[in-house]
C-alpha cells in the first residue's frame, strides 16, 4: 500500500513538475526562433529562468529536451482526438474524418505546435533521429486514427477502397502546407485555417465517398 504523501511532498512535486513545464515552452519559444541546429542548452535555461545546472537536471541533453517537448506539446493533443473519436462510435466515417480534421487544424496548425512541425521539415534531415522520434511517437499515431476512420468508412459503403494510391500522404501533405504558409508567408499573404481547413475536408471527401 503506497503511503499517502504529505502537503510538503505534494507542493514540491507541483513546483518541480511545473518547473518542467516552463523548460518545455522555454525550449519550444528558442527552438522555434533558432532552430534546433542553433539553440544552445544555455539559451533555453536563460529564457525559462533558471541555471544550466537546473536544466540539465530535468534533460541531460538538447536531444532528450526535444524529445520532452514533443512529448508534452503534442503526445496529450493526440490523447485528446483519441478519446473524442471513441467518445462518438455511432458517428459515420464522415463525421468522424471531419472532427480529426478541424481538431488537427485548431488544436496544431492554429497553435505554436505548429513550429514543432516546421522544425522536423527544415532540420530533419540534418538530425534524423528527430525526425524518426517524431515520426514513430507523433505521425505514426496521427496515421492509425486516420487509417481507422477511412477503413470504417470503406466497411460502412461511405467510402470506396483507395488501398495503395498514398492516401495518408495525400491528406496529410495539404496540412504541411498550411503550416509552412502560416509559419512562413502569412505576413504577406495571411492564410484562414478555418477556411482552408474546411477545403482540406472537401476535396478528401470528393475524392473518398463511393
Amino acid at each position: 500500500m503506497t503511503e499517502a504523501k504529505t502537503p510538503a511532498e505534494s507542493r514540491r512535486e507541483a513546483r518541480k513538475e511545473q518547473r518542467r513545464l516552463d523548460i518545455v515552452d522555454a525550449a519550444l519559444t528558442v527552438f522555434a526562433r533558432d532552430g534546433f541546429a542553433l539553440s544552445k542548452m544555455d539559451t533555453v535555461a536563460e529564457q525559462a529562468g533558471i541555471s544550466k545546472g537546473t536544466l540539465y537536471l530535468y534533460f541531460d541533453s538538447k536531444e532528450a529536451l526535444f524529445e520532452g517537448m514533443v512529448r508534452e506539446k503534442m503526445l496529450p493533443t493526440l490523447e485528446k482526438l483519441q478519446s473524442e473519436l471513441v467518445a462518438t462510435p455511432d458517428a459515420s466515417a464522415e463525421d468522424m474524418l471531419r472532427m480529426q480534421m478541424r481538431f488537427f487544424y485548431r488544436n496544431v496548425l492554429n497553435t505554436e505546435r505548429r513550429h514543432i512541425m516546421r522544425l522536423i521539415m527544415a532540420e530533419g534531415p540534418q538530425f534524423p533521429h528527430i525526425a524518426q522520434f517524431y515520426y514513430e511517437n507523433v505521425m505514426s499515431r496521427g496515421k492509425a486514427l486516420f487509417k481507422g476512420i477511412i477503413e470504417h468508412g470503406i466497411r460502412t459503403g461511405e467510402f470506396r477502397t483507395v488501398e495503395g494510391h498514398g492516401l495518408m500522404k495525400i491528406a496529410m501533405a495539404g496540412g504541411l502546407v498550411a503550416a509552412l504558409w502560416k509559419t512562413i508567408f502569412d505576413t504577406f499573404e495571411p492564410i484562414d485555417l478555418e477556411a482552408y481547413c474546411e477545403t482540406h475536408i472537401d476535396v478528401l471527401l470528393n475524392g473518398l465517398k463511393a
